[in-house]
């Protein structure tokens, strides 16, 4: 009996889902996460969800799971650049920003590393972002949106 093979965008997808769950949300136990994943298709075990933590760089800091500081978006910065940004097909993203200043944001986001983003295109005052998958596409729209409003309360849904 075969042995379905994962799909290479599996893991990408779950730490994507991780990370923007972290950023959003308060999550106490692995056991949350796992639920958070389950709910959205992924059918994962503790001890993924606790690879994945550590190779999203993620730890438990005061009872909740976070993205550790050093991993943490460096676009909050750069918010006051951002003018606006929405999904644009399954696997793209534009990202306005002021004239000027399209440029430094994808240089952030690509040197972010987000698992999720396969690249960044800035121009002037405009960016395309493409992600790998369509829920990596929702991974940098979270992504974007707790850069620009960070003080947005979070939640699993």
């Amino acid at each position: 009996m075969n042995t379905p093979l994962p799909r290479p965008d599996e893991a990408a997808e779950r730490r994507s889902l991780l990370s923007a769950a972290l950023l959003e949300a308060r999550a106490r136990t692995q056991a949350e996460l796992v639920a958070h994943l389950e709910a959205h298709g992924h059918s994962v075990s503790q001890s993924c969800v606790s690879r994945d933590l550590r190779d999203i760089g993620a730890q438990k800091v005061g009872g909740r799971y976070r993205i550790t500081p050093e991993r943490r978006s460096q676009l909050p910065g750069l918010a006051a650049l951002i003018e606006g940004f929405s999904p644009a097909g399954p696997h793209l993203v534009v990202v306005r920003t002021l004239p000027g200043g399209a440029q430094r944001v994808a240089h952030a986001i690509d040197t972010e590393g987000w698992p999720e983003a396969a690249g960044s295109v800035g121009g002037d005052d405009t960016i395309f972002v493409a992600s790998y998958t369509e829920s990596g596409q929702r991974g940098i729209l979270d992504r974007l949106r707790a850069a620009v409003n960070p003080e947005s309360p979070g939640g699993f849904g």
